[in-house]
């Protein structure tokens, strides 16, 4: 950083010389102007005074503009019609260097209308006009030049910062899918863990080995495959690596597995081309049928479930029903208030642009959920 900055000084210092050497330049023919002693040392100390603030121009841009176009102005006034170098060069700071783009142009229109009236007052004083006509068209050139160069500048900054939010959006939102994943993932293996670790616990009091030994294995089988997804999850946010969806429709008869260790009867009913579902549909249908079964081992123990999925070319319907169970409970609120997987569940699916209902069955006493998943390339969850 330290060179950088002597580089940038270093910069500055070339700029203000050249600037104070190219100020003396006259643009008049004729006679030469004669200055007295003391406008001769009235001329140096206006050309230190602006070589100075131009040095300074990036720490205090409005006090260079000024004291450069006043400083190029008193020197015409003085030694007689010159090249506005340091007029010009105020147009150039006030353009790049204040911060705010509207005052931005504005301070280099005011630096080129003093630098104009400065060249014309000098014109007059000396009655050396013939170069008037050159300053104004070069100053509206070089007013123009430096308004284009900042516009462009701006620009080129609001896209990058576009382009910052939107890459900050698209990590965040990464992450919020991750954090959906891993609550349904344990969610899914801690409600499977708890259903067999009850039957375990059941079936050592009844004296029944077998049975507690296969519920035992059942919670050996979630926990581990809870934890490889996690693990895959977490790889994801600490690597910051391209994710992979963790599941799909091929984890299916995994999860009626668990379901049918948990005492329930699963019953699937496969239609159309599942092969060809893409991995972000498949994905978000896996959470679908993962929160479905879920809930129906959490509030319907023992119940008959049915999952029906049919694919078509353009889409994807997913169907879990369950018979229910004494004591359910549920009722269409606690899928909209007190369910935050199926809350994240709504959400996710309608990222993926398809619809969720879940609710109480109307054919039969029970539990419904319900999805559909275009197929076609949109968003995904």
């Amino acid at each position: 950083m330290g060179a950088v900055q002597r580089g940038r000084t270093a910069r500055d210092w070339a700029v203000a010389i050249g600037a104070a050497i190219a100020m003396s330049v006259r643009l008049t023919t004729g006679p030469e102007i004669q200055v007295s002693g003391l406008g001769a040392v009235t001329t140096l100390v206006l050309v230190v005074v602006a070589g100075a603030a131009l040095v300074w121009r990036r720490r205090w841009p409005w006090l260079a503009v000024s004291v450069c176009v006043a400083a190029s102005g008193l020197f015409a006034l003085v030694a007689g019609p010159v090249m506005p170098v340091m007029g010009w060069l105020a147009i150039v700071v006030a353009a790049r260097h204040v911060p705010a783009l509207g005052a931005a142009v504005r301070g280099a229109v005011a630096a080129a209308l003093g630098v104009v009236v400065g060249s014309a007052a000098a014109a007059l004083v000396h009655d050396r006009a013939s170069a008037l006509p050159l300053v104004v068209s070069l100053t509206v050139v070089v007013l123009l030049a430096a308004i284009l160069a900042r516009l462009q500048t701006a620009r080129v900054q609001t896209q990058r910062r576009q382009q910052e939010a939107e890459r900050s959006q698209a990590v965040t939102g990464e992450r919020l899918r991750i954090a959906r994943d891993l609550h349904d993932l344990v969610g899914h293996g801690l409600s499977t863990i708890a259903v067999q670790s009850g039957a375990a616990r059941l079936a050592l009091d009844a004296g029944d080995p077998v049975t507690a030994r296969r519920a035992l294995a059942a919670v050996e089988d979630a926990s581990r495959g809870a934890l490889a997804e996690m693990r895959q999850l977490l790889g994801v946010l600490r690597l910051g690596a391209d994710p992979a969806p963790v599941a799909g429709l091929d984890r299916l008869d995994a999860l009626a597995r668990d379901a049918r260790t948990a005492g329930h009867m699963v019953t699937i009913d496969r239609a159309g081309p599942l092969d060809a579902v893409p991995a972000a549909a498949g994905l978000t249908a896996y959470r679908v049928l993962q929160e479905a079964l879920t809930n129906a081992t959490r509030h319907a123990a023992g119940a008959p479930i049915a999952i029906t999925l049919h694919a078509s070319d353009d889409s994807l319907r997913i169907d879990v029903t369950d018979a229910g169970a004494s004591g359910d409970g549920r009722t269409a609120a606690d899928g909209d208030r007190a369910s935050y997987g199926l809350l994240g569940l709504r959400e996710r699916v309608t990222a993926a642009g398809g619809t969720l209902e879940a609710g109480p069955r109307d054919d039969a006493p029970g539990w419904r959920v319900a999805a559909e998943l275009p197929l076609r390339e949109g968003p995904v969850a």
